[in-house]
């Protein structure tokens, strides 16, 4: 028989601070990647927008502009849609990253710097609020989607 093994010794406090430093970093690059996301689906939306607008003004898709404004609507509904829950998954992986800040502000004995912004502000975050700005979004593509699928039945 073996006998028990002893845990390892904590950690010494220089220790927590070097993976605090490293995880505060890590948040960073973390965070620079939400604002490149956020960026990107913006972009599409906005570009998306330009088309729909360009299918209403002349001839240059005469015919097939109902069908045109039914497609990029249809996606850009969708892009808001994905944009929505991107939001929401960084939101939940903001949330568990700051969960162990605070663990390893407990554990290291170190000042509880999140946990003390916790008590001070409002529970709504911002990315709760952020996750509406794709879905309001949406709703002019949404408005179009219903108005041509109107006007193509009523053709039809």
């Amino acid at each position: 028989m073996s006998s028990p093994q002893t845990p390892p010794p904590p950690p010494a406090a220089a220790s927590f601070l070097d993976q605090y430093k490293a995880y505060i970093g890590d948040l960073g690059n973390f965070g620079a990647r939400y604002t490149t996301s956020n960026g990107f689906y913006l972009s599409v939306i906005t570009a998306l927008l330009g088309i729909l607008a360009l299918t209403k003004v002349g001839d240059v898709f005469a015919g097939s502009r109902e069908y045109l404004g039914l497609a990029i609507s249809a996606f850009a509904i969708l892009v808001c849609l994905v944009w929505s829950r991107s939001v929401a998954s960084y939101s939940k992986l903001f949330a568990i990253k700051f969960t162990i800040l605070r663990e390893i502000e407990h554990d290291g004995n170190l000042f509880p710097i999140y946990l003390r912004e916790d008590e001070l502000r409002q529970k709504v975050t911002l990315l709760q609020n952020e996750r509406l700005i794709p879905l309001i979004l949406s709703l002019p593509f949404f408005i179009t989607l219903i108005f041509l699928t109107y006007e193509l039945f009523r053709q039809g």
